[in-house]
């Protein structure tokens, strides 16, 4: 069981990581000329102390018992189910680099309906919104779909098509298609199975589509 001490030293040394973030960039301010090399070096200083302060960010948040970063980024978001809020939100909330990562896994391992500009075009890039409180199973099934084509292999447009197949008349977006192919450079395969007559639509010829998603007519 954690002390109150030992949660409020990890504050503090969530605020002193800061701090000294702050100091390096006040000290590079009052200098009279900032040189090319001098900024790069006072970068360097901040990205150490800016890691250092998620490092004791993500402590505090294990003292208060919100278990690991996913499962702060899911208490969050139920706090704030149908609310748009921001990449740089939910970083803090999670506490590490990868936090992108793990609300990809909350949307499409666990089934939760979180969107993003990639799923919508309301939103915008860095902005997430959590629809419902409670996970699709629609989103789950799409998840073991992908992960059983990306298991199986194959030349990245037979599992491109195979996924199209899978989910038509549904869409995939290109986290989706990153995942199944397990590459981000897909799109010229995209381009060779429309060559080859299949009839995959974009946001160029369905604007409901999000920029980015592909969905396979059969």
């Amino acid at each position: 069981m954690r002390s109150d001490d030992e949660l409020r030293s990890a504050i503090a040394s969530a605020r002193d990581a800061l701090e000294v973030a702050v100091g390096h960039l006040d000290k590079i301010a009052k200098a009279d000329i900032v040189m090319e090399d001098d900024w790069q070096d006072v970068s360097a200083a901040v990205g150490l102390s800016m890691a250092l302060h998620r490092e004791h960010m993500a402590r505090v948040g294990v003292l208060l018992g919100l278990g690991g970063a996913q499962q702060r980024l899911l208490r969050f978001l139920l706090r704030h189910v149908g609310q748009v809020v921001s990449g740089p939100e939910l970083a803090g909330v999670a506490g590490i680099a990868e936090w992108a990562r793990r609300v990809r896994e909350l949307r499409v391992e666990h089934g939760w309906p979180i969107e993003s500009g990639v799923q919508s075009p309301d939103l915008r890039s860095d902005q997430y919104i959590l629809l419902r409180p409670e996970p699709d199973e629609d989103l789950a099934r799409k998840w073991r779909l992908a992960a059983d084509i990306r298991r199986h292999g194959g030349a990245v447009r037979d599992r491109i098509l195979a996924y199209l197949k899978a989910i038509s008349p549904e869409a995939a977006d290109r986290e989706d298609l990153d995942y199944v192919t397990k590459t981000g450079t897909w799109k010229s395969s995209i381009d060779d199975l429309r060559a080859d007559g299949w009839d995959i639509q974009s946001s160029d010829e369905d604007p409901q589509l999000a920029p980015g998603s592909y969905r396979l007519l059969l």
